[in-house]
């Protein structure tokens, strides 16, 4: 369904009848659009009535915390489960059929972003950045339920009621009295966040023009800029500033409130706001150093860097090992969208990125599987210039039943694997501070698993170009081996590089 054939139908919902049949219309067209119509399966009554009550908290939404870039951690709270998770994804399909954010909203909204927001306080002398404490559990599942019945939503009130019930969780706080408020990280809050806030952006623009200052507001991070200074702490637009803010129910963050003058670095949502958007040279320097190990050391190498910053990044909210190609795209893309296509930065590191790709896929270097031999390298060379030890195992049938269950093995269960366990061997080392595991070629003798002299160890990428390491005899290998690295002139070369 269309947006104006979902806009329609949201006015001819009296019951939670009609929109139980409007989400799975919503869901069987998605599905039917992608070939996928044979494996729809329709929300029932039952769902929609055990979902929509948030005393059922812990069948519906999870918690975890993510580092904050100021320190300390945020609690995210998601939906446990896939169908809740679409359940939730189809409601906001129907509130962006019927709901567009003030002008002044630049999260959450589709043709806004960081970017633009940091384009409308550019070049200007002050730019000041406050935000809002607290923002989505300040936001009570009652404001929700009649900000629902209010323009242009017009929910009747027995549809706002299962709605708000969806969108919103129970939550105890500290001296514990329960409340419902808005999860931090389920598909319908960040639309929500905007809807409540329209008053706060009309009033808060009110207060920028009386004051002749441009505002913008990202999620919960508010800004104000101006060629001229009117931020002084004990000034009229401070003080009228928390006022607004206090009376539309949420909190300014003070220990996040900062004026950034003309001459010092300038940041808005992490973009440097000057005559032009750009970003850090630490940002840029970063995509650098990896495409220069990369493209001089191999990607082993690269990836070693790479990968325990990445974990301390990241790895607190992204599972796995990550695909260090996709991240220098996305890393990549950013740049593009913020610097822009034609900027010679990012044209140079995008040639010398696309140029390192293209060894990925190297025909020469690609088996009649589609197995790419990316790199190749002697084990013994690859533990010494990774500082690591290769590692073969097999796996036996308690190991197997320990490692697949959460339960103790009883004695028939324990015989009837050991009888039909068929054994697995794999590859175990240390790259990037972390553990990583390889795949063992099967042609590999057992007899020659300990006679390291005889093997190599290969960074390849199957037909879809998923990323695994390859252990095998070097004499099995179809593809020329890497050239032997000087490993006094690496380990030098990355000391100067990286500090």
């Amino acid at each position: 369904m269309d947006k104006n054939s979902i806009s329609k139908a949201t006015q001819q919902l009296e019951t939670k009848e009609d929109l139980l049949r409007l989400l799975n219309q919503i869901k069987q067209d998605e599905m039917t659009e992608y070939g996928m119509s044979d494996k729809f399966y329709p929300f029932t009554m039952k769902h929609l009535n055990y979902y929509c009550n948030p005393n059922n908290s812990f069948h519906r939404y999870k918690q975890f915390k993510i580092k904050k870039k100021s320190g300390g951690f945020r609690l995210i709270t998601a939906p446990r489960n896939q169908s809740f998770m679409l359940l939730l994804r189809y409601v906001n399909e129907v509130f962006k059929a019927v709901y567009t954010p003030s002008d002044y909203a630049m999260g959450f909204t589709e043709g806004r972003s960081v970017v633009t927001n940091a384009n409308k306080h550019k070049g200007h002398n002050y730019v000041f950045n406050t935000d809002l404490k607290d923002f989505f559990p300040s936001i009570h599942q009652a404001r929700v339920w009649k900000r629902l019945q209010l323009k242009p939503l017009l929910f009747k009130q027995s549809i706002a009621n299962i709605l708000a019930g969806l969108c919103s969780m129970k939550e105890k706080t500290e001296d514990g009295n329960i409340k419902f408020v808005l999860p931090q990280g389920a598909p319908t809050s960040p639309i929500i966040t905007n809807m409540i806030c329209d008053n706060l952006d009309r009033r808060l623009a009110g207060l920028a023009k009386r004051f002749s200052v441009v505002y913008s507001r990202y999620a919960d991070d508010i800004t104000f800029s101006s060629m001229h200074n009117v931020y002084q702490t004990s000034g009229e637009f401070r003080k009228e500033l928390k006022r607004i803010i206090e009376s539309q129910g949420f909190t300014m963050n003070e220990a996040k409130t900062r004026l950034q003058k003309f001459g010092s670095r300038q940041e808005v949502t992490g973009i440097i706001v000057s005559d032009k958007l750009n970003v850090s040279q630490k940002y840029v320097r970063d995509i650098r150093n990896i495409l220069y190990i990369w493209h001089k050391y191999g990607y082993d190498t690269a990836f070693n860097k790479f990968f325990p910053k990445y974990k301390e990044a990241k790895g607190h909210v992204k599972k796995g090992n990550p695909d260090m190609v996709n991240v220098l795209d996305g890393k990549l893309m950013y740049l593009k969208m913020v610097k822009g296509e034609d900027d010679s930065v990012y044209k140079r590191l995008r040639s010398q990125f696309d140029a390192l790709c293209n060894s990925l896929h190297d025909d020469t270097k690609t088996t009649l599987q589609g197995i790419t031999y990316v790199e190749t390298l002697p084990v013994l060379e690859f533990e010494k210039k990774n500082n690591t030890t290769i590692t073969i195992v097999t796996t036996k049938p308690k190991e197997f039943y320990t490692e697949h269950t959460s339960q103790e093995a009883t004695e028939d269960t324990q015989k009837s694997i050991s009888e039909n366990f068929i054994p697995h061997r794999y590859v175990s080392f240390k790259l990037g501070g972390r553990m990583q595991k390889a795949s063992v070629n099967k042609s590999l003798k057992k007899e020659d698993e300990d006679r390291k002299e005889l093997l190599s160890i290969s960074n390849c990428r199957d037909a879809k170009g998923k990323l695994f390491w390859l252990v095998h005899r070097s004499d099995k290998v179809t593809v020329s081996p890497a050239q032997p690295v000087d490993i006094d002139e690496l380990n030098d070369d990355l000391d100067k590089l990286l500090n």
